[in-house]
């Protein structure tokens, strides 16, 4: 079958004609046009008069230009050329070609250099496409690695808190290590996201990674003095000023890691890959919960802490087998100071509509939200449902399982078409999660309202996500996610006057209002903002 491409050329239309094959000439297809064939005479150099000869197919296979790339481009104004007995003639011939050459050329090289994104595939195979990519499964190992970790340092953290802290004081204890966690995270997180764009972030990652195991190895050693453990003479204080390092270490490592998710994948796998990559970090969870409340009471919170440098140390390993290079993702920016990167990501989030109230309703729905179902959950479970480290794992465990649930569906049926109503509807939906738990008094109605919530927020986290990785260019990723990030930090420093609003009215109104206030500023969002409520 013969078949006609226009290929871009200097000046003019060209056509491209497959080869004819070794047994036999090709027939010309019925939708292949031919150039309008002019009258032409035997003329000298320079002379424009014509006759009615048609020239030959011999003429025309001459003017034909055979490439490497198995095509012929044809030049659609050949009949228009000098006579072959002129010899200037030949000269424009050889310039002409050797144009039509280089245009093609130029042509492959921008085919090439664009991103194949084609036509977005079905929901189930963006997911499976994605991991054909050999770093993007490595991205995902290391996610796995940090569910395994996160937990652990969190409910070590929190249970040491819980137990060496007066009686009457453990609610503000909590709080205050939520707030110093939170405000290491918070004063650091837009410069961690602003480093993940100027610096390689392979490179940012492997050197947090060795920051990390330094410092549970340090602290995990420091938690066997006996000393420590009894939480006097201002130890209590010191140790809690020393967890503020998982918030710094976060504060890098997040933005830098999701930021590399764009790197690996096409942007019409970003859907699946996104929800397949966050899925990753609640299926490590989800073992890790329990184990963490096993481990604490069964090894000790020293071991138990010393045991989480694993996650980093794979993340050390697998982050040394990436194959793309090695560069910075805006090399520009490390032209510029650290400030002025910051500025450039708050730009994007101030003029952009769309960015600026998905970044706000996540900060606030995680403030609100997570501040109560996260920081101060160990006094709930111990006060309110009567249980202890045992029981608090398993609460966690219940926020995974709705958490993997949210993920799995993402991953395999996709974020819907509207990404800013589904976003919108979820970050409700948490709300009535957290309220449903506020309200329950029973184990097994309050772990069912934890799955809600669980699985709510990770749909929230991954629809946020989702929609600043197809709208934020690649250079401005880190930072742009960075300030995604921020609502983390802002929660865990809200969390200590949360605290000081437990100890003075009790813990259980607290929670009821945070339930009412995540429902009651998603509906005015939803209201009032056109732009995300209509995004596609």
């Amino acid at each position: 079958m013969h078949r006609s491409h226009h290929v871009p050329g200097p000046g003019r239309q060209q056509r491209v004609h497959r080869l004819p094959s070794a047994r036999g000439s090709v027939a010309r297809h019925s939708s292949c046009r031919e150039a309008p064939k002019r009258p032409q005479t035997r003329q000298r150099c320079g002379s424009t008069a014509s006759s009615s000869a048609v020239p030959s197919s011999r003429a025309r296979r001459r003017s034909s230009v055979i490439t490497g790339a198995g095509y012929r481009i044809r030049d659609a104004d050949a009949d228009s050329r000098p006579p072959k007995h002129c010899r200037h003639s030949r000269i424009d011939r050889d310039a002409r070609i050797g144009t039509q050459r280089l245009g093609f050329q130029k042509a492959q090289t921008r085919m090439a250099a664009t991103p194949a994104s084609g036509p977005a595939p079905s929901r189930l195979s963006a997911a499976v496409d994605s991991l054909r990519s050999r770093d993007y499964r490595i991205l995902v190992g290391t996610q796995l690695a940090v569910g395994l970790t996160q937990p652990i340092l969190f409910f070590t953290q929190g249970w040491y808190v819980n137990t060496a802290a007066p009686e009457d004081q453990k609610v503000l204890y909590l709080g205050a290590l939520g707030a110093v966690r939170g405000l290491a995270f918070l004063t650091y997180v837009t410069v961690g996201g602003a480093v993940a764009d100027r610096f390689p972030r392979r490179q940012v990652l492997r050197v947090s990674a060795v920051i990390s195991i330094t410092l549970m190895l340090v602290i995990g050693g420091i938690l066997f003095l006996p000393v420590v453990q009894d939480g006097g003479t201002g130890t209590l204080s010191l140790m809690i000023l020393l967890f503020a390092s998982f918030g710094l270490i976060m504060a890098q490592d997040q933005p830098a890691r999701t930021a590399m998710v764009r790197e690996s994948l096409p942007p019409n796998l970003l859907g699946g890959g996104i929800a397949l990559f966050q899925l990753a970090l609640s299926f490590g969870a989800l073992f890790a919960a329990p184990f963490a409340g096993w481990s604490i009471e069964t090894l000790g919170i020293p071991t138990s802490y010393m045991l989480a440098a694993l996650g980093p140390t794979a993340v050390l390993w697998l982050i040394s087998r990436m194959r793309t290079p090695d560069n910075a993702a805006d090399p520009d920016a490390s032209s510029t100071s650290v400030i002025a990167n910051i500025r450039d990501g708050i730009r994007v989030v101030r003029q952009d509509p769309v960015v600026r109230w998905t970044v706000l309703l996540t900060w606030f729905s995680t403030v609100a939200g997570l501040s109560v179902m996260g920081v101060l959950v160990a006094a709930w479970v111990s006060d309110v449902l009567h249980l202890g480290a045992a029981g608090w794992g398993m609460m966690a465990l219940f926020w995974n399982v709705g958490a993997i649930t949210s993920s799995v569906y993402l991953t395999l049926i996709g974020v819907p078409r509207r990404k800013g109503l589904f976003f919108l509807t979820v970050s409700f939906t948490f709300g009535l999660g957290v309220l449903g738990f506020s309200l329950s008094r029973e184990p097994w109605l309050t772990f069912m309202c934890n799955v809600v919530a669980g699985g709510s927020f990770m749909a929230l986290t991954i629809s946020s996500l989702s929609i600043v990785q197809t709208t934020v260019p690649n250079r401005l990723m880190g930072r742009v996610t960075g300030l995604l990030l921020l609502g983390g930090g802002l929660m865990q420093l809200w969390a200590f006057f949360v605290a000081l609003v437990v100890q003075a009215a009790g813990i259980e109104p607290v929670y009821t209002g945070a339930g009412l206030a995540i429902l009651g500023v998603t509906a005015l969002i939803t209201v009032t903002q056109r732009p995300l409520r209509t995004l596609v």
